[in-house]
């Protein structure tokens, strides 16, 4: 079933894309599904050509990992790295920035969602509401 992004639009196709399977990857971070966790890297990573390197190469090694909470640590850096990309071709609509204090061992960490209800990536069902709306983006 795919996420479909409620009521977001961005002033270019890729960047739709990528904020599609990265809600995807949120889910199944949620859900605790490392294979879907790698086969929606995988498309992630294709998306990017070279003048997003970096951010091919951390959707590549979330892709590259079958542990859930490697995935974690990867999506984490993943979304700091992605997040003003993604917002600076936001267009119309709210991105809802999510942040759980608790991660990583209490070092907090936030994440990018398309919805004001959390469900949390970090922790999946252990802790799934587990966190707050840090920032409304529009």
């Amino acid at each position: 079933e795919l996420a479909e992004v409620a009521d977001v639009s961005f002033k270019d196709g890729m960047t739709g894309k990528v904020f599609h399977n990265y809600l995807e990857i949120k889910m199944a971070l949620v859900n605790s599904d490392a294979e879907a966790v790698q086969n929606t890297a995988n498309n992630l990573a294709e998306s990017f050509g070279e003048e997003r390197a970096e951010l091919k190469h951390l959707a590549q090694q979330m892709a590259s990992v079958e542990d859930i909470e490697t995935q974690r640590a990867f999506f984490y850096e993943f979304t700091q790295n992605v997040e003003s990309f993604i917002v600076d071709a936001l267009a119309e609509g709210k991105i809802y920035k999510q942040y759980c204090p608790m991660a990583f061992d209490n070092q907090g960490a936030f994440w990018l969602a398309d919805v004001e209800e959390i469900r949390n990536p970090y922790f999946g069902d252990r802790m799934l509401s587990c966190g707050e709306v840090q920032e409304v983006i529009q």
